[in-house]
């Protein structure tokens, strides 16, 4: 898909803007301390999702305006947890329900795009699981507050963060993070590996990650990091698995356009241009993996 118009979205909570190849995604409810709400929930859905089929978007960058007080304070919880479940759910029972952080964590995390964070303030909740934790790449502000606060509020962890979270950073730093609750920051032995890069001010953050996602836009093959961004996220169930799947890969892209590109500037010393796309050039073969249903089901709890 190309020439799409991101002005005629219509978002409110959201301010986009295409720069080049990288899209430039901001949280725009600074007077609600960017409190996460469902209208902010389903437009971060449908731009991950524009944007996985623009061939124009090489990168994405998500960050919060630079006027708010928080990148996100977390879920509005003013009314309590009454509204959590649809009328449908209710009906159904609570094995129909589906996490609206985890549907945004899941669009995130299977956006063949490179995705950066630019966590450019305070964090709490779902501003730590689902806007972060599904990036390919976090940046982070030092002094930002990182809070998992969930089993002090009587409930659990969500947004697939119990599956990212020890992936990320190790089964033992994940659960004292995750059960503690505690107020970290990104410089946290606790959060050791999580942030890409930690700047010493606010200012600092949106700016680096936008020169990062820049200059992996322009030297990256997108197809090459879709397919990437798949082993890395499916690995087999072994070595010898994976073995299997990356040899698979790596005769394929051999006789892609983009790998002859690559090789040719290598050696000619010059920057590369790559010019395959995921909607013509993505190997049939894409995806491997058998995909899972997630529609809501009931069951016997």
């Amino acid at each position: 898909m190309t020439g799409f118009a991101y002005g005629s979205l219509g978002f409110k909570d959201l301010a986009v803007t295409l720069n080049g190849a990288v899209l430039l995604v901001l949280i725009n409810r600074a007077k609600q301390k960017n409190m996460f709400e469902l209208n902010l929930a389903q437009e971060l859905i449908r731009i991950f999702d524009v944007a996985d089929k623009d061939d124009r978007v090489r990168a994405v960058v998500l960050s919060a305006e630079a006027t708010a007080p928080a990148f996100c304070s977390g879920a509005n919880i003013t009314g309590g947890w009454d509204n959590l479940l649809t009328a449908e759910e209710k009906k159904e029972g609570f094995a129909a329900h589906r996490d609206g952080g985890g549907k945004v964590a899941m669009a995130i995390y299977h956006c063949r795009k490179l995705t950066v964070v630019a966590v450019n303030g305070h964090a709490a909740g779902v501003g730590c699981t689902a806007l972060q934790l599904p990036f390919d790449i976090r940046f982070a502000w030092k002094d930002a507050k990182i809070i998992f606060p969930f089993v002090r509020r009587g409930i659990v962890p969500e947004a697939t963060s119990t599956y990212l979270l020890p992936r990320l950073i190790g089964q033992s730093r994940a659960t004292s993070v995750l059960l503690a609750g505690s107020v970290l920051s990104p410089t946290s032995r606790h959060l050791d590996g999580l942030y890409h890069t930690v700047l010493p001010t606010r200012e600092e953050v949106l700016p680096a990650a936008l020169a990062f996602a820049k200059e992996l836009a322009e030297n990256t093959s997108m197809v090459s990091v879709a397919y990437a961004k798949g082993l890395i996220q499916h690995p087999g169930a072994s070595q010898e698995e994976n073995h299997i799947h990356d040899s698979m890969a790596m005769a394929m892209f051999s006789k892609s356009r983009d790998a002859r590109e690559g090789t040719t500037a290598f050696f000619e010393r010059h920057a590369p241009v790559f010019k395959d796309t995921l909607s013509e050039n993505l190997p049939s073969s894409y995806p491997w993996w058998r995909s899972v249903d997630i529609r809501h089901r009931t069951s016997k709890l």
